[in-house]
Formats: structure tokens, sequence, C-alpha cells
């Protein structure tokens, strides 16, 4: 049997679980800035050392029935780093918080055959953990993104916008 370290998470309501080897860090939210003309999943961006980076909704992007007490301001931040389509990329996401980290057998991970249909669509899960803690989601963050997706946000946030320091994008505006 094979193992894996996954890092379990609580969003919407929910223990969900990513392999560790897409999380690049956990941080506190704040500083996000709106990003006009992104997904709808997409909250905003972040500072994440040299790169700016689009948040997602968690609870949105699974389509998690959204509760009164949940406030966007109060969660974490997880940044993953996914490979899509030949290409890596960096996102981050909101959750509520984080619980654990744990090694999770391949053989414990069953497939999801609409166990909850208040999670879709199911492309986002490699499958559900029964746990004595109830049921952990095992998600597939690589898929969290469509290719269109990456496209509408690279339209909306040009790559080699965010590569340049601030100051040179200012200087070139002045010679203008």
């Amino acid at each position: 049997m094979s193992a894996e370290s996954y890092m379990i998470f609580r969003v919407g309501g929910r223990n969900c679980a990513v392999s560790v080897a897409n999380v690049l860090e956990v941080t506190e939210n704040d500083k996000l800035s709106p990003l006009p003309g992104a997904p709808s999943f997409v909250v905003g961006i972040r500072k994440f050392y040299d790169e700016v980076l689009p948040v997602i909704d968690t609870v949105k992007r699974l389509a998690i029935p959204r509760t009164q007490t949940e406030d966007i301001a109060n969660k974490y931040i997880v940044v993953f780093e996914t490979v899509n389509a030949n290409s890596k990329k960096k996102f981050g996401a909101l959750v509520d918080r984080i619980l654990s980290v744990k090694e999770l057998q391949s053989s414990a991970i069953k497939i999801v055959d609409d166990i909850d249909k208040n999670i879709t669509p199911a492309e986002y899960i490699k499958g559900v953990v029964d746990s004595p803690e109830g049921f952990i989601y095992v998600l597939l963050p690589e898929f969290f993104f469509s290719n269109k997706d990456f496209q509408r946000l690279d339209f909306v946030m040009p790559e080699d916008f965010w590569v340049q320091p601030k100051e040179d994008i200012l200087a070139k505006e002045k010679k203008k």
C-alpha cells in the first residue's frame, strides 16, 4: 500500500485534503485586492514574494452552499502550485482553518459516486476518505482552473505586468 502526505483543512463545513506536494505555503488572509474581469470564483489577487497570485473562494469553486456566518476576511490562504496543460501555475485558495497533516493510504481514498450532491462538479474531487471525524474530501487543485479560466486570468492579469517591479512600470509610463 502506498501512502502520501495530505494537508487536511476545513472549508464550508467540510473536511478536505490536498497533497502536500501541491502546497507551497499557508498564510493569513490579508491584503487581497479585487481583480475586475476575473472568473467569478476569483475573489482577488495577493502578493506572494515577487509574484501576484489569484485567490479563489474555495466554497464558491466547489459549489458548497454558503452559510450566513461565513466571513471571507477570517480565513486562511493556502498557496498551491499545480501543473496544468504542461505549465506550472500558482494560486491561493481560501480555507476556514488548517486541521492537520496526515498520511493517507491510497487504498483508503474511495472514488466519489454522488456521495455528496452538494459538492459539484466532481472533477475537483479525487475521492473520499471515511475517517473517525467524518468524510474527508480529497481534492485535485490542478483542476480548480480550466485552461479557459487561465486564459481569462492572463487577459486581466498579464504575466509580464506582474513580473516587472512597480518602479519600472512607472518609469516606462513617464517616458510615454
